[in-house]
Formats: C-alpha cells, sequence, structure tokens
C-alpha cells in the first residue's frame, strides 16, 4: 500500500497546529519540513521565524525571517519588525 504524499501545505497546517497546541518543537519541524519540500516556501519561513523569536531563539528567527523577505518582499514591513526585534534582543 502505498503512502499519500504530504504536500508542503499539509505540513504548514500540521505546523500550525501543532504551534497552537503549544507543541512548539512539533510545530518548528513540521515548518522544517514544509520548507524541505518547497524551500520557496514564504509562509512556513515566516511563520517559522515568528515561532523561533517567541521562543527567545532570535538568531534562527533573524535568519529565517530573512528569507521570507527574500521570498515575499512584498511582506517587507511585517518582516522587518521581526528582524528588528531580533536584532534588539541580540544587542540586549
Amino acid at each position: 500500500m502505498s503512502e499519500t504524499p504530504v504536500s508542503r501545505y499539509d505540513l504548514y497546517r500540521s505546523a500550525k497546529s501543532h504551534e497552537a497546541n503549544g507543541r512548539y518543537d512539533e510545530a518548528l519541524e513540521s515548518y522544517a519540513q514544509a520548507i524541505k519540500a518547497s524551500a520557496d516556501y514564504a509562509h512556513a519561513w515566516f511563520y517559522k521565524s515568528r515561532l523561533h523569536f517567541n521562543l527567545h531563539q532570535y538568531k534562527e528567527a533573524r535568519s529565517c525571517a530573512r528569507k521570507a523577505l527574500e521570498l515575499a518582499p512584498s511582506w517587507e514591513k511585517h518582516i522587518r519588525t521581526i528582524i528588528k526585534s531580533c536584532d534588539h534582543q541580540l544587542k540586549s
């Protein structure tokens, strides 16, 4: 019996569900799998960045946010806020 392929969208939805239920490690893993399935998936990069930020993982958050900005420059206002917040926390 063959398994049904899991799409980047399925992985993203799984990540959001894990995050909503406080399962942050599982959420990060699901975001990473969504990105692995589609490296240009800006939503996964953005929300992975936000989760890293909320977990006080500022270097990881900034890195993911920069990738999201590269992929979705029209989201610059929201992404720059994360990057600036990370920079502020890293300087503290």
